[in-house]
């Protein structure tokens, strides 16, 4: 058992425990077995990082907005895309959009709307737990992978099938439109990004060769693209390298996710005030 396994399952045996899931969890776990599989093993609180997304969403439309003559916006939800502008194109740091990831948007919704709880995140890779989770130790105390959540609960015998009819809901702050966030262009598409933006000037792209051929004319000033929402997994994050379920296709498993979005079309979640959230939480970031 690895070391973030372990403090994991220390966590809950201490601390109330919020556990928040990577949108791309529908291409490894059914809704609504998840929660009731994790609340099983003592988890207090299960949400999605719809709320965060969302708020991620506000405010890439809002810097687009008050930052109108920035040559470009590069995305920055993907630690690889974040890392490697850092370290191989240091004169597009200034491109990146300062706005935290959904996953660092929804810590610190739950982090100010719940702050009895450690809050724990769920990936489909391992950058995000290597790299972006480090940035934000206050608000985040662990991260685990699809495939490491997987093996706790084949350790203590917890298993899908004693769970699909249970009636567990997310405990999140939802917002249906944001699921599609782990496929390529989930960004732009749900901050409708096309309404700020001239549509023909918006890049979407994934896949590492693509994205340093896409850097490389950033740098070289011979895009005609202006936004470039990017993510390293090929397909976006349903790719990630953590992803259990990798046999399927692209096609396999963004149906997945589409067919899940329209499966909580109609699913309430908790009700907050937006506006405290807004006035309260800063989802600014540095690089």
């Amino acid at each position: 058992m690895s070391h973030n396994q372990q403090n994991f399952l220390n966590l809950i045996k201490t601390e109330k425990v919020c556990v928040m899931i990577a949108p791309a969890f529908v291409i490894d776990f059914k809704y609504p077995a998840i929660i009731g599989m994790l609340k099983k093993l003592g988890v207090s609180m299960v949400t999605e990082l719809t709320f965060g997304a969302r708020m991620t969403n506000v405010y890439y439309s809002e810097y687009i907005k008050n930052n109108p003559d920035q040559k470009y916006y590069i995305t920055s939800p993907c630690p690889i895309v974040v890392s490697m502008v850092k370290a191989q194109y240091k004169d597009l740091i200034k491109y990146l959009v300062p706005i935290t990831s959904p996953m660092a948007s929804q810590a610190k919704v739950l982090n100010y709307l719940y702050p009895d709880h450690k809050v724990v995140f769920v990936a489909p890779c391992r950058a995000k737990q290597n790299i972006e989770a480090k940035e934000y130790k206050d608000i985040i105390s662990e991260t685990l992978s699809f495939k490491d959540l997987q093996d706790i609960f084949d350790q203590n015998n917890i298993f899908e099938k004693d769970y699909l009819n249970c009636n567990d809901k997310f405990d999140s702050i939802l917002d249906n439109e944001t699921r599609i966030y782990p496929i390529s262009g989930g960004l732009a598409t749900s901050a409708h990004i096309k309404n700020i933006i001239n549509e023909d000037q918006i890049l979407v792209d994934d896949g590492v060769v693509n994205l340093k051929n896409i850097l490389n004319d950033i740098k070289n000033g011979t895009t005609k693209y202006r936004f470039f929402d990017l993510l390293n997994c090929d397909g976006g994050c349903i790719s990630g390298a953590e992803i259990i379920n990798d046999n399927l296709t692209l096609e396999e498993k963004k149906s997945r996710v589409l067919k899940y979005k329209t499966q909580m079309m109609d699913i309430d979640g908790s009700v907050v005030d937006v506006t405290d959230i807004a006035e309260n939480i800063d989802f600014s970031r540095k690089f």
